[in-house]
Parts: structure tokens; C-alpha cells; sequence
């Protein structure tokens, strides 16, 4: 028999195994800067019966467990019945953690996952063929060097010195192991060059110019192939064939848009083990699902078979496995997982795809050695908290909300008039919209078992927040009241993302698909037929405060590098296009919209930064000495920001037992 500390009754093991073992009260905790989550220990929660709390200063209010328990003691029939209706709880949980920590992608129980570095700055990597080897690319503060690592003896050699402004992508070895290719940038260029280099370092190679994502080899290693937007014929996408050595440069196939082998993503290809055919990413509409599908195109015909059965938001890289029997996909499932990357084994010939990682980090990048056992990949981990920054002072911020890997406000921030802030995070376990007041307090979930929701923006009367959700399967644009109720959607078609709203509350800016490409839609804060905007190609846009202007991110073609552009609020062609220094897209409306603010990270620390538009001295608003910032937004009043800031941790990892 033991006594429960918590109920002040005794009971056997077998009747209440979840209250007390070895004198220790195990149940789950609540951390004190947020007292609306509750976290189960993962050793215990098979048997033990979280709390709720919902105040952490009052008293604790008694659990569904508890209450039964009480009642045990008083009808010998009632505890049978509680005692079988508790083993059924406790059995549910058991089976809802064991799925989680097993993935509903049935992961192989046996992967392992170790580090091969640990500075937390790695850009690329790649595996040598024999496994031996590993090369990778550094960013120190915005200088990057390549390096060689010996994966057995941890040693490192550095074979590029560090250089500002310059970017290193997409390392891939030749078949025999001596060599590595990677795709070089000067930052000012849209354009990346091939290039080759031993792997002790010495003469780059150039091979190839305009190269749009990381090349695949033939089997026998004398050719490769890559993905190219083609210049001449803007609108059109090719998959090419080159020697090894650059030369001999072909077209395999070519596709139009909307049906592209999409490049603005930094494109991928796989040469099959057979040498026959190349796997590709073509666009989602070639399919008929509005995502991102796989497809095998035919080296002798340029023919093209679709193979996926699940459709990916975003596909990152694909590898063929040596046998053929599948492909290793990296990709994300939603829109809000864009930051979120995760590795799939997609079956082959059949399609079907099951996720392979351990974790919930996202990844950048992955090769595999030759006999496809093993895997590298660039891990990387975003830590994020929200802060007040009072007249833009950094030194006045205050940390109102601690999220740590929970990506509290990475993927929306919004500021209500009367004060409150809504934002993206994923502490439920989900992608969900909460609000909280502007010191922390008040916590509440606002989206609640409800797909994947993200991108707040609160209507400027406070009577709505407008934001983009996948409940029905694709990203539409919703509308909700501020306490979460009467959730309203308002389009309807593939993929309507980056909501802004009018300053008089009656219209939705959006970006859509609708026309076959990116461009700027609107639509009644009561719904309707959506309105094209803009016939460019445009993402991102955000009406002016004064209501008489919307600013945008745009491209002049589809291969240009994106600029910013100032639009009348009733769209046509822009009043003005204009470059920005900040390397990171987006940015918000100064509040007096005589200026467009914006975000911009210098040897890795990110402060804000406001540019007129009139052609004035830009002037830096924020003076933050660590951490790079996310997101931020204007407060209604236009004297404070509320920002998104942390750290980016990105290490090279060797996944191996995943089959």
C-alpha cells in the first residue's frame, strides 16, 4: 500500500501505479513563463496522469484521474468501474505516445543519428562515397569556407578560406570520391557557376554557368545532369545533360509554366541507378494537386511519368537509393513547415513515402554514400522567442514570451488595438494561431485542433484575425474572430498564402497561384470572388497604413533576382521598382507609409532597418548586438515593435539504419 500526496488516500500499486513511485510524485510539470502547457515526462506518461493547469499562481484544479480515484474508496462497484475505465485512459495514452515516438511514418526504431560537427554554422555538406569522408561549408558571420572532415579520426582540414559575400551550395563528390562539385554566388549575382576542386582543396574548376540546383551524376560518372530556367524562353524549365567536365551541354526535356520543373526553389535531380531515366520535382499542377509531385523523366525521349502518390509543399533534394527499390526525398508536407524540412523514403515503383529522421529539426541538405547505408544532412534548429521593443530601442526589448524550439512567432506576429499580440506557434504539437496579452500574460490557444494554421494578421478595427490555414487540405485564407470563434473561409483555390488586410478592414491581400503563377489577389473581408490584383510576377504584398498603396516583392522575369515594388492600392502596373540591401525577403510599411522597413542581418545579428521612399539615407531603427530576428510588426500606435528573435544552429549529421 502507498499513500498518494496528492489525494491523501492510500491505494495499492495496482490500483493507482501512477501516483507515487519511490517517494517521488510523477506527473507531468508546467513551466512558469507559460502556464497553459502542460508537458508529460516521456518515461513516465505511459502510466502516470498529467495536471491541468490553467493558473499557475492559484490552486490546482483536480484531474479527470483524480476525481475518480476519490470516489473509490466510497462504492466498491464504482472502483471496479473507475479502476477499468482508468486502465483504459492509461492504455490510450500509452498507444497515442508509443505512435508518436514511433511516427505515424513508421520510422525504423534502429536509426541513428550522430554529429559530425558541432559549431552549429554549417551551410552544405556532403558524404564521400565510401563513407570515409565528408566535405562542408561554413558561414562565420557572413564569410564562408569550405572543409574536408575525416569522419574516423574527427579531423578537419579547411580547403576554401573564409570570403565575404560569397556563397558555397549544393557540395555534391564525383563517383570516384577525389573531387567534390558545388554551386558558387558572389551575393550581388542571381546567378550560381558549377565549379570542381579536389577535396584536399588547390584550383577551382569552373564548368558550367547558370546552374540553377545541385547536379546528379550518371552511373558510370561520366555525365551529369541539372535543372535549368531557361533565359530566351521566360515561362519554361529544362532538364539538361552535360559531360563531366562541363562540355557537351543537351537538353533532355523542357516544360512550360504552370507544368515547370520548378527552379525558383532551388531545384533538384536524381540519375536512376539504371542510367535510364532522371527524377525530377514538376510542379503540383501537372498532377492536378496544387503540390509538389516527383517524376521520372525518360534520358532518350525526354518523356515524363509522374511517381509520387504524395504530394510535397516543398521538395528540397531527392536521391536515388543504389538498388533502385526507392528514393530519398527531402521535403516539407505544409506550407508552414518551409523551415521544417523533413527526410521521406519514397518507395519505388509504388510511390508511397515514410519518414526517416528520428527528430522535428529541419534539414537543408543530404548525400549518401555509394552502398546506401549511410546518409549526411545539414540539421538545423530554430530557437525563437517573441520581445517588445519599445521607440526601437534595443536596449529597452523585453523577452515577453519564451518558446525556445516551439517557433513562437516565426511564422506570423500581429499586433491588436487593444494591445494583445497574436502569434504562430507550434506548443500544442501543431501549427496553431494563440494570443497573449503584451507582457505574456493571459496565454491562450485560439486554433485548436484545427490543421495547420499560420500567418496572423489582425483586421486594423480588431474585429478579426485573418490568416492562412490547411484544414481543408490546401492553403486558403480564414478569417476568425480574436477569441477564436466563427471561423470563416474566404477562398478557396490551391495555394493562397501571405494575407495582408486594408487599413479600412473590408479587403484581403493575398498571394495566389490562381492565374498559373504567382501574383496579387484581393478579396472581401465577408468573401466572394477574389479579384486579381496584379498581373507581374509578385508575392508578399502589404497595403500601405494610409490605405493608398500596397508594396510587394517582385521579379521582372522568372529568372531575375526579386526586387520590391510600390503599387495603387487598386493594383495595375507599379508606380515604382526598387532594390533593398537586406538579404532576407520581406518587410513591413513604416508607419507614416513614407518608407518600407525591413529586416537585415549583418555577420549574423539581424536589426531593422527603415528605407524611404523617396530615395532618402536609409536608417537603422534597431542596434540588437546578438541573435537574428524572424519577424517583427508595428505596434497600432507606431512606437514599438513586437519582434521574433533567436538563433539559427545548423550541424552536419550521419543518419545510418534507416532502411
Amino acid at each position: 500500500m502507498k499513500l498518494c500526496p496528492k489525494c491523501e488516500q492510500t491505494y495499492t500499486d495496482e490500483t493507482l501505479n501512477f501516483c507515487l513511485e519511490d517517494g517521488e510524485w510523477l506527473i507531468g510539470s508546467t513551466s512558469d513563463n507559460d502556464p497553459t502547457t502542460a508537458v508529460m515526462s516521456a518515461e513516465a506518461s505511459t502510466r502516470h496522469w498529467p495536471t491541468t493547469t490553467s493558473d499557475s499562481s492559484g490552486p490546482s484544479s483536480m484531474s479527470s484521474a483524480e476525481y475518480l480515484v476519490r470516489g473509490i474508496s466510497n462504492n466498491k462497484t464504482v472502483a471496479v468501474i473507475a479502476a477499468g475505465v482508468l486502465v483504459a485512459i492509461l492504455f490510450g495514452i500509452g498507444f497515442l505516445i508509443y505512435k508518436y515516438r514511433n511516427g505515424t511514418d513508421n520510422i525504423p526504431r534502429s536509426v541513428k543519428l550522430d554529429k559530425l560537427t558541432t559549431d552549429g554554422k554549417t551551410v552544405s555538406a556532403a558524404i564521400s562515397p565510401d563513407g570515409k569522408q565528408a566535405v562542408y561549408s561554413v558561414d562565420e558571420g557572413g564569410a564562408q569556407s569550405m572543409w574536408t572532415k575525416q569522419i574516423a579520426t574527427s579531423s578537419n582540414l579547411q580547403i576554401v578560406p573564409p570570403g565575404e559575400g560569397v556563397e558555397y551550395e549544393a557540395i555534391r563528390y564525383t563517383p570516384d570520391g577525389n573531387f567534390v562539385t558545388f554551386l558558387k554566388r558572389d551575393k550581388t549575382s542571381s546567378l550560381y557557376t558549377l565549379y570542381q576542386m579536389s577535396t584536399f582543396g588547390g584550383t577551382q574548376k569552373k564548368l558550367i554557368t547558370d546552374v540553377d540546383g545541385p547536379i546528379t551524376y550518371s552511373p558510370d560518372g561520366k555525365q551529369f545532369s541539372f535543372i535549368r530556367g531557361n533565359h530566351p524562353e521566360m515561362g519554361s524549365s529544362s532538364v539538361l545533360i552535360a559531360n563531366a567536365d562541363g562540355s557537351g551541354e543537351r537538353i533532355v526535356a523542357r516544360r512550360q509554366r504552370p507544368d515547370t520543373f520548378p527552379w525558383w526553389r532551388f531545384p533538384v535531380a536524381a540519375w536512376s541507378p539504371d542510367g535510364k531515366t532522371i527524377a525530377c520535382v514538376i510542379g503540383g499542377s501537372a498532377t492536378g494537386s496544387g503540390l509538389m509531385d516527383i517524376a521520372e523523366v525518360n534520358v532518350n525521349d525526354g518523356s515524363i511519368k509522374p511517381i509520387t502518390k504524395k504530394g510535397f509543399y516543398e521538395i528540397k533534394q531527392i536521391i536515388w537509393m543504389p538498388d533502385k527499390s526507392g528514393l530519398m526525398v527531402m521535403g516539407a508536407e505544409k506550407a508552414s513547415d518551409y523551415f521544417r524540412q523533413q527526410i521521406w523514403y519514397l518507395s519505388y515503383p509504388d510511390g508511397e513515402a515514410r519518414r526517416i529522421n528520428p527528430d522535428f529539426n529541419n534539414y537543408v541538405g543530404m548525400s549518401l554514400t555509394a552502398d546506401g547505408n549511410s546518409l549526411a544532412a545539414v540539421q538545423s534548429n530554430r530557437i525563437s522567442n517573441i520581445w517588445i521593443v519599445p521607440n526601437a530601442d534595443a536596449s529597452r526589448a523585453v523577452q515577453i514570451k519564451a518558446g525556445g524550439t516551439n517557433q513562437e512567432g516565426t511564422d506570423g506576429l500581429g499586433w491588436a488595438p487593444d494591445g494583445r499580440i497574436v502569434f504562430y506557434s507550434t506548443a500544442s504539437g501543431g501549427d496553431d494561431i494563440w494570443i497573449m496579452n503584451n507582457d505574456g500574460s493571459g496565454v491562450k490557444q485560439l486554433t485548436v485542433d484545427a490543421g495547420v494554421n499560420y500567418d496572423p494578421v489582425i483586421t486594423p478595427d480588431g474585429r478579426y484575425i485573418v490568416f492562412t490555414s490547411e484544414r481543408m487540405g490546401q492553403p486558403n485564407i480564414w478569417r476568425m474572430d480574436l477569441d477564436g470563434n466563427n471561423a470563416k473561409q474566404l477562398t478557396f483555390s490551391n495555394s493562397d498564402t501571405n494575407v495582408s488586410v486594408t487599413p479600412d478592414s473590408k479587403w484581403v491581400f493575398f498571394e495566389s497561384t490562381n492565374s498559373g503563377k504567382p501574383a496579387i489577389w484581393k478579396v472581401s473581408i465577408d468573401g466572394g470572388d477574389p479579384v486579381q490584383v496584379t498581373q507581374r510576377y509578385t508575392e508578399n504584398a502589404e497595403a500601405s497604413p494610409d490605405g493608398k498603396l500596397f508594396a510587394c516583392e517582385i521579379r521582372e522575369n522568372e529568372t531575375a533576382s526579386w526586387r520590391y515594388a510600390i503599387f495603387g492600392i487598386d493594383g495595375g502596373e507599379p508606380i515604382k521598382i526598387f532594390d533593398l540591401p537586406g538579404g532576407d525577403r520581406g518587410f513591413r510599411w513604416s508607419p507614416d507609409s513614407r518608407a518600407v522597413t525591413q529586416e537585415l542581418t549583418t555577420k549574423g545579428v539581424t536589426n531593422i532597418w527603415r528605407y524611404p521612399l523617396d530615395g532618402g539615407q536609409p536608417k537603422q531603427l534597431t542596434d540588437f548586438k546578438n541573435d537574428q530576428i524572424f519577424n517583427f510588426r508595428w505596434s497600432p500606435d507606431g512606437k514599438s515593435f513586437v519582434v521574433a528573435r533567436g538563433t539559427v544552429m545548423a550541424d552536419t549529421v550521419l543518419i545510418r539504419d534507416f532502411k
